[in-house]
């Protein structure tokens, strides 16, 4: 994506006075976005006067703030991948909310500590980075990188030139990224254009880095030796289900049915169901491991396996740092955002990519379906296929 293309920067720009113009002529909302700033500059000035000043000899410092899911996780694993290449020396801590999830993408990296609490200091950093679909530097020692680290200027200062060009579209990604993602969608862009754009570096989309994973937990699930195919519905145990199924997931007539086709093409290979504690239960699972496997326990399943089945998930992001191809069935996330071209990206089309168009698109269809129309469009004989074309290589 050519971030210099005249029209590119007119659009963002577009789209700036789009999210100035709802509060301009809201007193409320100046106030809002006023007492926001202030609070946030106290916040910075306090921990700044707690901070811990480094000595000349000691190692650059770096943290990564990781909000968002495992998926979010695992893509801005790139991000930090590509900043140990310029800083292989410095030493990294990195916090992911949701238990495990750190652990399970950094918890082998020596130089890397995994944080289990958010009661870090940014200003404690040599660099602070908050990464999820943008990257947004929360606190910089200039002096100390230029010292310790010179390679890393050219990215540091892209980045920053980056970051000060989006202006108010970083001030607080938790209400804007939806409008960075919607834009960066309509512009044609894809999942890691925007962080690497803010970060100053190239970001392959496609990984390429294998996790390091053991065998332990297909042991202690009965999976070592055995031929499975393991399956995810497409919730998470972040998402409360109800009667009303998210927009992302396949619908339930539909997993019946290809379970039926499964079961006849392939009877020798098992079913194996992943998933967070709200996902609902299917009695076709051989194996049912919804809610019962740690996050740490994920890659190794999913290495097991001779194929993964999900729509756009985190289990997904993670698949591709495992030598494991999936079948995804997309809806209104777009299979060419978020696809990989190792798997087999299935969307019925041309209904979809409504992503971001609407603050409960994942919960509720934009055009007021009851059932999100896009994911029903995916047969099952087409999800068959594709892993048969998975399973014949």
């Amino acid at each position: 994506m050519n971030w210099n293309d005249p029209h590119v920067k007119l659009s963002l720009k577009e789209w700036q006075e789009l999210l100035d113009w709802r509060g301009r002529d809201s007193r409320l909302v100046r106030a809002a976005f006023a007492w926001s700033r202030r609070k946030k500059a106290f916040l910075a000035q306090l921990k700044n006067w707690r901070r811990r000043l480094p000595r000349p000899q000691d190692p650059l410092r770096v943290l990564f703030w990781l909000p968002g899911g495992l998926g979010d996780a695992a893509c801005a694993k790139r991000l930090v991948m590509a900043y140990r290449t310029y800083l292989p020396q410095a030493v990294f801590d990195v916090y992911a909310p949701l238990p495990g999830v750190g652990e399970t993408l950094f918890g082998a990296d020596e130089k890397t500590n995994v944080l289990t609490q958010d009661d870090f200091y940014t200003a404690d950093y040599d660099l602070a980075v908050q990464a999820c679909l943008a990257a947004k530097f929360l606190h910089v020692n200039e002096e100390r990188l230029r010292r310790n680290a010179p390679d890393f200027l050219p990215v540091l200062q892209r980045a920053q030139q980056a970051q000060a060009a989006l202006g108010t579209l970083l001030d607080d990604l938790f209400l804007t990224e939806g409008v960075l993602g919607r834009w960066l969608y309509a512009q044609g862009g894809r999942r890691f254009d925007l962080m690497a754009y803010t970060a100053g570096t190239e970001l392959p989309h496609d990984a390429f880095a294998q996790l390091s994973v053991t065998d332990h937990a297909r042991q202690k699930w009965g999976l070592e030796g055995v031929s499975y195919l393991t399956f995810h519905d497409g919730t998470s145990s972040a998402q409360t289900v109800s009667r009303q199924r998210p927009t992302r997931a396949w619908p339930a007539v539909r997993w019946c049915e290809f379970f039926r086709l499964f079961k006849q093409a392939f009877p020798h290979i098992k079913l194996v169901q992943l998933g967070g504690q709200n996902s609902p239960v299917y009695e076709e699972a051989d194996v049912c491991l919804v809610g019962k496997t740690r996050v740490q326990e994920l890659p190794s399943i999913l290495q097991g396996a001779l194929a993964h089945v999900d729509t756009e998930s985190g289990l997904v992001h993670l698949a591709q740092f495992l030598d494991v191809r999936s079948v995804v069935i997309f809806g209104p996330s777009s299979a060419h955002f978020f696809g990989y071209a190792k798997n087999e990206n299935l969307a019925a089309g041309p209904c979809g990519g409504c992503m971001w168009v609407s603050n409960d698109w994942m919960l509720k269809c934009p055009l007021g379906a009851v059932a999100a129309p896009c994911t029903q469009a995916v047969s099952a004989q087409s999800v068959l296929d594709a892993v048969k074309r998975i399973l014949k290589h």
